[in-house]
């Protein structure tokens, strides 16, 4: 075991003080054998510095035979007192909590022994041999104590750094996740715009066409049109650009590079591998794993105090596999917060699955799965598909999105009522369901449709994301609500997830749902903001006195707030308020 730097010091500092007084001692009497002396002294001084680092006793044992036996022979025969006292001050720093009741006597009667009066033995030589090695003992054991804090400050930093670093690398991604998302709203945005915008310019043109009598007006107004439709495609490339997740349409790569960014900001060991050939990966499918790692990766290190992480990204023939394994400290018992939570619904609303495995010692093991879809099913090589909007530029603008795959079959219906004849007359096998439409609404068409031909597909396709009809539709048997600002390669993927038998929220109306859904489970008593933090700060350990001074209210007011809490949560006492809100996780933020 290699030496600190503090046992250094003391051992150095020993080593002088011997050297020291053996030459002062020879010049004030050169009657003894100095080289005997010294290398004798320096050997049996030496040799329990080296023992220490075995056990404990069996440096002792040194001090007290070697050290002790040579001091009381040269004290004796050569008249060299007080040479014990360097062995008085490494035996006090040495010593821990209670052998010092054992090791302070025997310093002192050591030292007695061989320092001045052992010749005489006067009470006053004997008291002052007491007191100068008591001074030195304490001396030692203060050095002992300051080194200790110093220990212990060192670990508090680097604790403090490495909680820092943590902090900083998760800061960082969210940042990223935030920009990321910021350009992945804007590129949404001026794509619904412009691509509107011009698929309303191309569609004002065919109307001209039955008003054009001459060939090469014709001809004309075809080569206007091809231009439009041309200036269309390459504006809807450059907004693609501004998509992050077109940056790197590679997962494996996006996954890496969050791997690296956290390596570098922890310096935890990640090793990352892949299995099976890489297959094309929806964006929400995409967006829902690089947010599950991140947030296992923050975890493993966070709570878990992990320093090695595995990550395995395996393709199947019809999944995709995310497993995230550490070598934390784990638990037996491992409660839903809102990252796992959170996690889950993005997970479950892609037809995911999360599962965890952990053990008290023995780390923590989380797998999530997404099923893989490909852009064409063989099997079933047309999907009938029956947009129902009112307006009928969204409708012409839907087919012109959709009319490329290969695998739809597109029809149109205006409002409810002619959606509703149509799944009697051809039955299509997915429903793209406008919500505000006259005549008949589109819940209410969905509600028909569900009740008379339950194995058609229904998603509700909006752009208002109002959290009321989505839960009413899903209600009703939707298998999906989707905004119309969807890129359409997203909205192809969904039609074709949900023809599968999958379902499929979007990102904002899914995190909406849910955190309408947590803020009801995680204060289901009513309990305000300042009286979820007062329970908090309950479950911390304060006292009324010490919370008061944290949250800058007067103590009589905090003890207002936790009457008001303890008859909210329908409890006694403060023990039964802190079990409940650890229970049920009232205070997870």
């Amino acid at each position: 075991m290699r030496w600190s730097w503090q046992e250094w010091i003391v051992a150095v500092f020993r080593i002088l003080w011997l050297i020291c007084f053996v030459l002062l001692s020879y010049q004030d009497r050169p009657s003894f054998p100095f080289t005997v002396v010294f290398i004798s002294v320096l050997v049996c001084y030496s040799i329990p510095l080296f023992i220490d680092r075995i056990h404990y006793r069996w440096y002792l044992l040194a001090e007290v035979f070697l050290v002790g036996g040579i001091s009381l022979l040269f004290a004796h025969q050569y008249e060299l007192v007080r040479l014990f006292l360097p062995a008085v001050f490494t035996i006090s720093f040495y010593s821990r909590g209670r052998s010092h009741a054992v090791t302070l006597p025997l310093a002192l009667v050591m030292f007695c022994l061989g320092g001045r009066g052992a010749f005489h033995w006067t009470i006053e030589d004997v008291f002052q041999n007491l007191v100068d090695a008591s001074f030195v003992y304490g001396i030692g054991f203060g050095l002992q104590m300051a080194f200790r804090s110093i220990d212990r400050i060192k670990q508090k930093l680097e604790l403090i750094k490495k909680q820092y670093q943590t902090l900083e690398q998760y800061s960082t991604q969210v940042e990223q996740m935030t920009l990321l998302e910021e350009r992945y709203r804007m590129a949404r945005e001026l794509h619904d715009s412009i691509g509107h915008t011009f698929t309303s310019i191309i569609l004002g043109m065919e109307t001209l066409r039955p008003y054009i009598s001459s060939e090469e007006g014709t001809e004309r107004l075809q080569s206007v049109l091809q231009l439009g439709r041309t200036g269309l495609e390459d504006i809807r490339k450059q907004v693609h650009q501004m998509d992050p997740m077109e940056e790197d349409p590679s997962l494996d790569l996006s996954l890496l590079n969050i791997i690296n960014e956290f390596k570098k900001n922890t310096a935890i060991r990640v090793v990352f591998r892949t299995m099976g050939e890489p297959l094309p990966v929806i964006k929400q499918s995409k967006l829902t794993l690089y947010r599950c790692l991140q947030e296992l990766l923050t975890n493993a290190s966070r709570h878990g105090h992990a320093n090695s992480i595995q990550v395995l990204l395996h393709y199947d023939h019809n999944q995709i596999i995310l497993q995230v394994q550490d070598n934390g400290k784990g638990s037996d018992e491992i409660k839903f917060g809102f990252g796992l939570s959170g996690m889950k619904e993005r997970l479950s609303s892609l037809q995911g699955k999360l599962y965890l495995h952990s053990k008290e010692g023995e780390g923590t093991i989380v797998t999530c799965s997404i099923p893989l879809l490909q852009d064409t099913d063989v099997s079933n090589p047309e999907i009938k598909v029956l947009l129902v909007d009112d307006q009928l530029l969204i409708r012409d603008s839907l087919g012109l999105l959709l009319k490329n795959e290969p695998d739809f079959r597109i029809q149109t219906a205006e409002d409810g009522n002619v959606a509703v004849d149509q799944c009697a007359s051809d039955p299509p096998d997915v429903v793209l369901m406008d919500v505000h439409m006259p005549q008949m609404d589109g819940i209410t068409a969905t509600k028909l449709i569900k009740e008379s031909w339950p194995n058609i597909r229904v998603i509700m396709i909006t752009t208002f994301d109002d959290i009321s009809y989505a839960t009413k539709s899903l209600a009703l048997g939707a298998e999906g609500y989707v905004l119309k600002s969807i890129d359409p390669r997203e909205l192809a993927n969904t039609i074709r997830l949900v023809h599968h038998g999958g379902t499929m929220i979007t990102q904002e109306v899914a995190s909406t749902l849910f955190q309408q859904m947590t803020g009801t489970m995680k204060n289901p008593y009513g309990l305000t903001e300042r009286e979820l933090e007062i329970l908090h700060c309950l479950t911390e350990g304060h006292r009324y006195k010490a919370i008061a001074s944290k949250v800058h209210l007067s103590e009589g007011t905090v003890r207002n707030y936790i009457s008001t809490i303890y008859s909210k949560m329908q409890v006694q006492s403060r023990d039964e308020a802190i079990e409940k809100a650890k229970t049920e996780l009232l205070t997870d933020y």
